[in-house]
């Protein structure tokens, strides 16, 4: 072999090998790769429009038991899902129709407490009392509706429940409507707080969370969480609030919220971000850090719900049809810990909307794949809740806990 030959085959050797190892050094999160720290993986779906199924376009989840309870806004239906076997969900029961009597219409979000599922219903601004009882054939019971004075219910978006309260928020409406559900056949609204920009900051609320009297609300035209004072239902007190698309403060189109001790975590759709709020004084949250769907590694774009467990936080996002995994046991410097991606198979991501999290399971709902997926995760369990129980502490939970989603669910 010529000199010069052997010298090119050396250069192109050195160079190689100078790559390999920036590479190695500079490398990001692979998608959908997992870590030392946990995995999610693939399980099951059941989808379809209509019949037999009715989960077009769904929207949100909400699991009791061995039950997952679906919104599908498009087919304007509550659907029960029997998982006993996460392997292998099967239909157990349906309601649906849109205006009288059911009032399904664009159902949005829902919560179980005890035999009953609270929903709201976007387009029929409503808010539904269904008996679950018999989960084969549910009912509905009762319904408030109406937009405006006296139920301020147009374009109800998302509802937490907490004893003998229901809180819902209306994006059309700019509300925070307290309903009495002490007798589920008669609900009563206690009490409305109302308004957009300064002093309310209501403006499109869209999420929801209550924890011990205090109400959390992200609103995604007002691009803002608001924190308000419940304690008394029948007059509610803003207390703070925190606003801004974009730096520094990275709200824009906040979507949902989840409390975990003094902090909330916000999916702000617009400006593709995880963002965490120190609420430990709720008359002044402050920002705190964020994590931003520009780092292509974290599939942040157009995020919609967040369930917070341990110290690690799930998110689903609805442009890049993702579901991930973050540690937070730093919450200034989150960590990815797994991803999925992908709209069909093998994933069915296609658009995800709802989220919840049950002991070693992930439940995700997606309008693009018209489909309830199911993962198994070991992410933020111990060895002894690993099984394959997937009763929900909603009290920790969402207490929503949607998503509402909690703690060790």
């Amino acid at each position: 072999m010529k000199k010069e030959n052997i010298s090119k085959l050396f250069k192109i050797f050195t160079l190689t090998a100078a790559i390999i190892i920036i590479s190695s050094v500079f490398t990001l999160p692979v998608y959908g790769a997992d870590t030392v720290k946990g995995y999610l993986k693939f399980v099951s779906v059941i989808r379809g429009s209509g019949e037999p199924n009715y989960l077009k376009g769904a929207n949100d989840v909400f699991v009791s038991g061995t039950k997952a309870y679906v919104a599908a806004s498009q087919d304007n239906a509550m659907t029960i899902i029997d998982i006993s076997d996460p392997a292998a969900p099967v239909f157990e029961g349906s309601i649906s129709g849109s205006k009288d009597p059911n009032y399904l219409g664009g159902i949005s979000k829902l919560f179980v407490q005890g035999n009953y599922c609270y929903a709201v219903s976007y387009d029929d601004a409503a808010f539904a009392v269904i008996d679950c009882s018999d989960t084969k054939s549910p009912k509905i019971k009762a319904v408030l509706k109406g937009e405006g004075s006296p139920n301020y219910l147009k374009g109800a978006k998302d509802v937490f429940v907490d004893g003998e309260y229901a809180y819902v928020v209306s994006s059309l409406d700019n509300a925070l409507v307290i309903i009495n559900i002490s007798n589920p056949q008669t609900p009563l609204v206690a009490g409305v707080i109302t308004g957009t920009g300064e002093g309310k900051y209501l403006g499109g609320a869209s999420g929801i969370f209550e924890e011990g009297g205090w109400v959390y609300v992200a609103a995604s035209k007002d691009s803002a969480l608001a924190v308000f004072d419940a304690k008394d239902p029948k007059n509610i007190k803003f207390a703070g609030s925190i606003s801004g698309a974009g730096a520094p403060n990275y709200l824009g189109g906040a979507k949902s919220v989840f409390l975990k001790g003094s902090v909330a975590y916000i999916a702000s759709s617009t400006d593709n971000v995880l963002s965490v709020i120190n609420v430990s004084d709720p008359g002044n949250p402050l920002f705190e850090t964020a994590i931003k769907g520009i780092e292509v590694q974290n599939y942040l774009q157009g995020p919609q719900a967040v369930f917070v467990r341990e110290n690690n936080v799930f998110i689903i996002s609805e442009q890049s049809n993702s579901l991930a995994a973050f540690d937070i046991s730093n919450p200034m410097s989150p960590k990815l810990i797994s991803s999925l991606v992908g709209m069909g198979s093998p994933n069915y991501l296609g658009k995800p909307k709802g989220l919840f999290v049950s002991g070693k399971y992930v439940f995700v709902t997606t309008s693009g794949d018209s489909s309830l997926s199911i993962f198994t995760t070991n992410i933020g369990i111990s060895g002894s809740e690993s099984s394959d129980n997937t009763n929900a502490d909603v009290s920790g939970l969402r207490k929503w806990l949607r998503i509402h989603n909690p703690y060790s669910v």
